[in-house]
């Protein structure tokens, strides 16, 4: 179920740092892959229109805050560690990006009033807003027990944060992965890491709005995909109908070569019919269907079990012999076994003797008596019927 559910997640974004390091807005932006492994460079534009025309409109964005503005901290893991960055202020007038190891947290937040001209802008013009992020502490998803220093020191050991704090000398790039990684490229692989993913170590948009916009991208996708997909089987009827035509002269061909196949069919199916007939006639003659002496033998020797006796096992008219293909089934008609047990042989003896005065009974044989214990025993015996 989880990978149908993924065929529907974006394979590919359009990434957008919008960075007010310098009192105004500088927009660079790239696109990502799943599963990039490598540093990338952005292209700067001259506004978020520009760079997200230049990728496609219906390409999904992801935007990326950065510069004065951004707040980061390293906390101690909390479910209410918003309400204790910001204090008294409202958790959704900001915007949060976590990172949670389970005992500590890097934190990157700032007002949404920040970008509210940008999200303003996808709005109107209907772009797929796809993911919403701030900060480096994003950068902490990508590391395994290793350290880096580019705009901010980050240290993580055995998947715990070790440190997360802004670095006292800033570096273009760090050494990451035996190459030369910018903060831009670290925040790339971050993002791309999480693409198709449901669980997720970091939070890319921070707050419960970032799943309902993904949610809607991932619908426009399947809506996309499944409209192509009817197109496509409208063609694919169109193509078949125009040879069903001579398909139909193969057809009668055909038909006519299963018409004498089931000729055949119906020579077989009479001969078992006559089979089933013989063998429907042996059972008759057995007498193994008759109501009307099995009925009555079976329930005498019913009536006249003792309170005591408890029967096991009882074979009305066993087969003679072992059972062979292509030979007639034989079945002993003057026979009935009975076992079970009994708690003294002098009940069983005056059973024994009671049956043996029924008048169809020819006579009783005792086959096996065991003493299972002292207060009971095994018995079978045989039951002959008379002409």
């Amino acid at each position: 179920m989880s990978r149908l559910k993924n065929i529907w997640f974006p394979k590919s974004l359009v990434l957008v740092f919008l960075d007010f390091g310098q009192g105004e807005c500088v927009v660079s932006a790239g696109k990502i892959k799943a599963g990039k492994t490598n540093p990338q460079e952005f292209e700067q534009f001259d506004s978020l229109e520009d760079a997200v025309k230049h990728f496609g409109t219906s390409k999904p964005i992801h935007l990326h805050i950065l510069g004065t503005g951004i707040l980061s901290r390293k906390i101690q893991s909390s479910n209410a560690f918003q309400q204790d960055l910001i204090m008294n202020g409202n958790p959704n007038e900001f915007l949060f990006t976590t990172f949670d190891d389970g005992n500590n947290m890097a934190v990157s937040f700032c007002r949404k009033s920040l970008m509210e001209d940008q999200l303003k802008k996808i709005d109107e013009e209907k772009w797929h807003l796809y993911g919403l992020s701030c900060g480096y502490s994003a950068i902490c998803g990508v590391l395994e027990d290793e350290s880096i220093s580019t705009d901010f020191s980050i240290s993580i050991k055995n998947d715990q944060l070790v440190s997360f704090q802004r670095a006292a000398e800033v570096n273009e790039k760090a050494f990451f992965r035996d190459e030369h990684w910018s903060s831009k490229s670290l925040i790339a692989q971050a993002i791309t890491s999480q693409l198709g993913k449901d669980e997720k170590k970091w939070n890319v948009f921070g707050e419960n709005e970032g799943d309902s916009k993904r949610e809607n991208y991932n619908q426009f996708n399947q809506f996309k995909i499944l409209g192509l997909g009817i197109v496509g089987v409208i063609l694919l009827s169109l193509l078949i109908n125009h040879f069903y035509h001579n398909s139909l002269n193969n057809d009668i061909a055909q038909l006519e070569m299963n018409l004498s196949v089931h000729n055949e069919n119906l020579s077989l199916l009479e001969r078992l019919s006559q089979e089933k007939m013989r063998k429907e006639q042996l059972i008759a003659s057995a007498g193994v269907n008759s109501s009307s002496f099995l009925s009555y033998y079976l329930d005498k020797i019913a009536e006249s079990i003792p309170k005591s006796i408890t029967l096991s096992d009882m074979t009305v008219f066993p087969v003679v012999g072992k059972l062979k293909d292509k030979q007639k089934i034989e079945v002993n008609q003057k026979s009935i076994g009975i076992a079970g047990i009994t708690p003294e042989n002098v009940v069983l003896d005056d059973w024994i003797e009671k049956m043996d005065r029924f008048e169809w009974v020819e006579s009783v044989e005792l086959l096996n008596y065991l003493k299972s214990s002292e207060e009971s025993a095994e018995f079978e015996i045989e039951i002959n019927l008379a002409q």
